[in-house]
């Protein structure tokens, strides 16, 4: 079995653990060896037969492992994979034995796909991207390092680089959602949405905190 070693031991990190194990039990293909966390507690109280090895930017990968990127935040994830990648780090694409995931699909590397996701035909997925119980139709375009959150429906939009979708939020069919947009949870999305741009609400407008 492969050796890994999950990149965050958050929510998302722990997920990625969880696939690992469900994967395994269909045909043994991974060993997870531990975490690695800036928060050196992140594992206490949780079920996790695991530990955190160390931080990321003090951890030197080795020739013998590969990396799952367990983090949410589409901006940490590229400065993660960045500076672990810089160092020789090989990421591994992990999706679930019952995701929905069309043999037509392009998964780039890196990407989680999570147990109750739907992935359909030609859809594009860049690098890193986390489809985390989202429903993503067929012919949609999810760009490098976005992640998409439980029951989200992407349709067959056109999401951009670092989006970041929320819970139950809806991306009607054909829209684009430009680079490092926020789309928060519960949201209906019925126009385009700027790059840089958080918005909320149905309609999804701009939403400034």
């Amino acid at each position: 079995m492969e050796k890994v070693i999950i990149v965050g031991a958050g929510g998302y990190g722990r997920e990625a653990y969880y696939i690992i194990q469900a994967i395994n039990k269909v045909e043994p293909k991974y060993e997870v060896i531990g975490f690695l966390d800036d928060n050196s507690k992140a594992l206490e109280g949780k079920k996790i037969d695991c530990h955190i090895l160390g931080s990321v930017v003090d951890w030197n990968p080795s020739d013998n492992e590969v990396y799952v990127m367990g983090i949410a935040s589409p901006k940490t994830k590229e400065k993660i994979a960045t500076i672990l990648e810089s160092k020789g780090a090989q990421f591994v694409t992990l999706i679930h034995p019952v995701a929905l995931v069309n043999s037509d699909a392009i998964i780039g590397r890196g990407c989680v796909i999570g147990g109750r996701a739907s992935v359909g035909a030609l859809t594009r997925l860049g690098e890193f991207v986390h489809i985390a119980g989202s429903m993503v139709g067929q012919d949609a375009v999810i760009g490098d390092f976005s992640t998409t959150t439980g029951f989200a429906n992407i349709t067959n939009a056109h999401l951009g680089k670092r989006v970041f979708v929320g819970s139950h939020a809806v991306i009607l069919n054909g829209l684009s959602v430009g680079d490092d947009a926020y789309v928060c949870a519960g949201s209906i999305v019925f126009s385009k949405v700027k790059a840089g741009t958080k918005v909320f609400g149905c309609p999804a407008k701009k939403f400034n905190l």
